[in-house]
């Protein structure tokens, strides 16, 4: 694992959540995804997402993002990662809303 700064992308979509680890010359140090069907059963999704309860309406369960948070960071760690060498930390993510694509970064 790389001993200098580390960078932490984060991206959230519809079916998972992904780190990416960069070194300072923005090579990959490492990288890892919770899927949240496979990874998060328990929440009964399906694509990452809840139908109903009216016809048409989708959610995804905030405490399913919530716990793939928790796991991301546990793999992350159990994989060797030194976290306390991250320098910087950015995210994205993509909610759909009917006819409207909204994109969030932060």
């Amino acid at each position: 694992m790389s001993s200098g700064p580390l960078f932490l992308g984060l991206d959230l979509s519809t079916q998972q959540l992904k780190a990416l680890i960069l070194d300072k010359d923005s090579r990959t140090v490492h990288q890892v995804a919770v899927h949240f069907d496979r990874d998060l059963p328990h929440h009964g999704t399906k694509n990452g997402a809840l139908q109903g309860p009216d016809k048409g309406e989708v959610t995804s369960p905030v405490h399913m993002w919530l716990e793939a948070v928790d796991l991301l960071f546990a793999r992350l760690h159990g994989a060797g990662v030194d976290l306390g060498a991250v320098m910087a930390v950015s995210g994205a993510g993509q909610v759909a809303h009917t006819r409207d694509l909204i994109a969030l970064s932060f």
